[in-house]
C-alpha cells in the first residue's frame, strides 16, 4: 500500500488521498495485530472495512479511472473467505456486489464522460500498474489456498492414520478384556458348581430330612448366584444380562427342584434396561428365597399354580419389584426364619423397603436401589 501511495503521488493525485488513508489503516491494523494477536479479528476488520472504502471510492470520486476497485474487490473477497471464514467471505460478496451495482446504476456514466474529457496517459499507466499488483496478491491467494489446503489434506491423513492405529489398539485391549471377563466368569461359574456338588455329595450322609432341606435351599442360593456369571459370559454385553432370561431360568430350575409334579405358570415382565452388577446377586437371592417359598408353602396340595412378577423403574436409580403368587399358604411363615432374614437383610443391601399383604395369595412389593 505505501507502494501504491507513491505511485499515485506521483501519477494520480487525485486518488493520493485515498491511497494514503488505506496504507495509513493497513499498517494500524498490522500494529495491532501484533500486539492482541487476534488474527481472524482483525483480519475480518480489514476485509470488510476494505470492501466499505472500495466501494465508497467507486461511487464517490468520479474524477479518477474505477478499473482497479474491482480486482482489490477480488482480493478481499478471496482473502476473506480463504483466510477467515465461509460467513465474512459471504458478507464481503454481498458488499462488493451492492457497491458494484449501484456503480454501474448510477455513476458509471458519469465517472465515463469525465474521464474521456481528462484522460491522461499515466492514468492508465498507473491503473495498468495497480491492476498488475492485485493480480499478482490474487496468484498468491490461491498458492497459499493451495498450499494451505494440501497441507490441511496431509495432516489430516496423519490424524486419521493415527486414529485408525489408536482404534485397532483400543478395539484390541477391549476384546482382550472382555476374554478375560468371560474366562473369570466362566471359571467362577465352575467353582459354584464345584461347591453345589460338594454340598450335594455331603447332604447324601445326612439322614435328617430337616437338614438335608437345609442343604439343598444352600445348594439353590448358590445356584442362583452361579447363573447370573453363565449369563455373564454368555452374554456379548458383559455389563447387560436379559433379566427377563435369567429369572425364567432361575425360576424354572427351582420348580424341577421343590415342585416338579405341580404345573406353575410364570408370568415375568421387566421394563428396567438393565441392573448394575452389584444388584444382581441380591436380586437374584430375593428371588430365589420368594419362589422357594412359594413353591414349598403356597401350592401344597394343588397341582398348578401362577407366579407374577414386575419391575419397574422409578425415580431417582430406584427400582420396585412386585412378586405374587395365586396359592394358599399351608403354612405361615415363620418370623425370624432364615429366609425371611435373608430378604429383609438384602433389601437393607439395596438400600430399600418391603411390604407384604396376603389376598388372593401372598404379594411381596420391594422398593430398591439399582447399585452399580
Amino acid at each position: 500500500m505505501g507502494i501504491v501511495t507513491l505511485g499515485y503521488l506521483l501519477f494520480e493525485p487525485k486518488a493520493v488521498g485515498a491511497a494514503l488513508y488505506a496504507w495509513i489503516i493497513s499498517l494500524l491494523l498490522n500494529f495491532a495485530l501484533a500486539y492482541f494477536k487476534k488474527y481472524r479479528l482483525i483480519g475480518a476488520f480489514y476485509a470488510i472495512h476494505g470492501c466499505l472504502f472500495l466501494g465508497y471510492t467507486l461511487n464517490f470520486m468520479p474524477n479518477v479511472i474505477h478499473a482497479i476497485e474491482f480486482f482489490w474487490m477480488i482480493v478481499f473477497t478471496l482473502y476473506t473467505f480463504f483466510a477467515i471464514g465461509k460467513k465474512a467471505g459471504y458478507l464481503a460478496l454481498i458488499l462488493n456486489f451492492i457497491s458494484v451495482t449501484n456503480y454501474f446504476y448510477f455513476h458509471f456514466q458519469t465517472n465515463i464522460k469525465l474521464l474521456a474529457q481528462h484522460l491522461e496517459t499515466y492514468q492508465v499507466t498507473a491503473t495498468l500498474v495497480t491492476i498488475g499488483g492485485s493480480f499478482a496478491i490474487i496468484a498468491y491467494l490461491l498458492r497459499q489456498f493451495k498450499n494451505t489446503t494440501s497441507f490441511a489434506e496431509k495432516k489430516f491423513k496423519a490424524a486419521n492414520a493415527e486414529l485408525e492405529n489408536r482404534n485397532r489398539l483400543v478395539q484390541a485391549q477391549n476384546e482382550e478384556k472382555t476374554i478375560m471377563l468371560k474366562e473369570i466368569h466362566h471359571r467362577v461359574k465352575n467353582n459354584l458348581q464345584v461347591i453345589t456338588s460338594l454340598l450335594r455329595l455331603q447332604s447324601r450322609e445326612i439322614d435328617d430330612e430337616k437338614t438335608k432341606a437345609q442343604f439343598q435351599d444352600a445348594v439353590q442360593r448358590i445356584i442362583a448366584m452361579s447363573l447370573i456369571h453363565e449369563k455373564m459370559y454368555q452374554n456379548e454385553n458383559l455389563s447387560k444380562i436379559d433379566l427377563k432370561d435369567y429369572l425364567d431360568t432361575l425360576a424354572i430350575d427351582l420348580i424341577k427342584t421343590y415342585a416338579d409334579n405341580i404345573h406353575v405358570t410364570l408370568d415375568i415382565s421387566s421394563k428396567l434396561d438393565r441392573l448394575g452388577n452389584n444388584t444382581l446377586v441380591p436380586v437374584a437371592l430375593i428371588f430365589n428365597e420368594l419362589i422357594s417359598n412359594s413353591l414349598k408353602h403356597a401350592f401344597q396340595d394343588r397341582d398348578q399354580g401362577k407366579i407374577t412378577v414386575e419391575l419397574f423403574p422409578r425415580e431417582k436409580n430406584m427400582f420396585e419389584l412386585m412378586y405374587k403368587d395365586d396359592g394358599i399358604w399351608s403354612e405361615p411363615s415363620k418370623e425370624g426364619s432364615f429366609g425371611l432374614e435373608l430378604i429383609e437383610t438384602l433389601t437393607e443391601q439395596l438400600d430399600g423397603k418391603v411390604t407384604r399383604t396376603n389376598e388372593n395369595g401372598t404379594v411381596y412389593r420391594f422398593v430398591l436401589k439399582n447399585v452399580e
